[in-house]
């Protein structure tokens, strides 16, 4: 729901804040949206939990997409708990762990493996139970920010290019048991261009190996709406996460290449085409509601605080940035500062401009949160996390979860030690 309806909803109706909430309608429209935009023969869309876990959220995504790609044993249980037998998990980490692994592959259709080393350790355990892949690294780095970017410098994702050329010439029998490759190279990427460019080299480098494989999935990592790009400063950082009602569209301002990769693997293999986004899936569809608790002058600007946290949002301090708010001005207004509840000098959200002066108990929204966010919330302070709600395709507010003492409690391992 876009965010001054929102507002709107929010007035006629009750809620606890802080709060996340997130438009079930949105979930279903996004997931068809990019489902659409993929749609083809042999093409499946699988959801990448990491982005959003909410059961009831994912079981509105799981409505239209062909199933869930998870990044541990707790996702692919709650995936096959919401999909049920028959609808594909896929499972790619960076290790998996022994105690881990046999009901890991009882649970996922596809594992990808990591490195070589984890595929010979787990291959005779795996094979036979599961679709078994290996995580290709073809080192075509997208991404100027080495943290977000898999192809980095000594990188810990997936069996370089060079490593598994040398083992198709040297070791084939190695790969015996792989029926798949899945790869992941580029992050909140409108231009899928490089999507084309590494599916090119892929073709060129492994097109034997791809010959022989039943499947490839091309991971995520790029968005299919415009108004979810970020918005780059003069030195090329990101200045704020999200375009907010800034420009209006459904479309990444480029399919082109997308639509060229899929139509090559379609030509030249007979392989079954995964894609797995995440935040392009469920960006649009959160929105965190917080309330003006104190307001003050410091240094000649109103400081506002809020009941909640920059930690209950860790993207705004892990790209260095602040999210839009809704009623944000791009001249003039009531400038104020936005700021947390925790001692944290730098629990800031950044500064606005408001129609009017912040007040007391008045409601601020952060849109375009659903991805990243209550997946990556935490409890500093002992500040609590936001009550969940969802927000039905009727208007109407449904109270998920509420946290309490007793989750803080838990989640510091002492509620065994508190006394009844």
């Amino acid at each position: 729901m876009e965010g001054r309806r929102l507002l709107d909803t929010l007035r006629n109706q009750h809620i606890e804040t802080p709060a996340f909430i997130y438009d079930e309608g949105q979930l279903i429209e996004d997931t068809q949206l990019a489902l659409d935009a993929i749609r083809g023969e042999r093409t499946r869309l699988l959801f990448a939990m990491k982005a959003f876990t909410i059961p009831s959220g994912l079981e509105a995504i799981a409505s239209v997409a062909d199933g869930f790609h998870a990044s541990s044993l707790f996702e692919a249980k709650l995936g096959r708990e919401i999909l049920g037998p028959g609808r594909v998990i896929h499972l790619t980490t960076p290790g998996i762990r022994p105690a881990d692994a046999g009901e890991l592959f009882e649970l996922c259709d596809l594992v990808s493996f990591n490195s070589l080393t984890q595929w010979v350790g787990f291959r005779e355990e795996a094979t036979g139970r599961t679709g078994c892949g290996l995580r290709v690294n073809p080192r075509l780095s997208n991404v100027a920010d080495e943290r977000y970017d898999p192809c980095r410098r000594h990188s810990k994702l997936g069996v370089s290019i060079e490593e598994m050329r040398e083992t198709l010439h040297s070791d084939p029998d190695l790969l015996d048991g792989i029926t798949g490759l899945m790869f992941h190279t580029n992050c909140d990427a409108l231009d899928t261009t490089p999507l084309l460019e590494t599916v090119r080299y892929l073709d060129h480098h492994l097109g034997n190996l791809l010959r022989r494989l039943r499947w490839i999935d091309l991971g995520g990592g790029y968005l299919f709406f415009g108004n979810q790009a970020p918005l780059a400063s003069e030195d090329g950082r990101p200045r704020r996460l999200f375009r907010c009602g800034r420009i209006s569209g459904r479309r990444a301002a480029d399919l082109d290449g997308l639509h060229q990769a899929l139509d090559l693997l379609r030509s030249r293999y007979e392989l079954t085409i995964y894609l797995e986004p995440g935040a392009s899936i469920s960006r649009r569809a959160g929105s965190f509601v917080a309330s003006v608790i104190d307001t003050f002058q410091s240094a000649g600007r109103t400081v506002a605080v809020l009941d909640t946290t920059v930690n209950h949002m860790p993207e705004v301090l892990e790209f260095d940035c602040h999210p839009d708010a809704v009623g944000d001005l791009e001249r003039g207004g009531y400038r104020c500062v936005l700021a947390g509840a925790t001692c944290l000098a730098g629990d800031i959200f950044g500064e606005y401009a408001f129609a009017n002066p912040p007040e007391v108990g008045s409601r601020v929204v952060f849109p375009n949160m659903g991805a990243y966010s209550m997946v990556k919330a935490n409890f500093f302070n002992g500040v609590n996390l936001p009550s969940i709600y969802a927000l039905g395709k009727d208007g109407t507010l449904r109270l998920e979860h509420m946290f309490s003492y007793n989750d803080f409690l838990q989640h510091c391992g002492g509620l065994h030690h508190v006394r009844a």
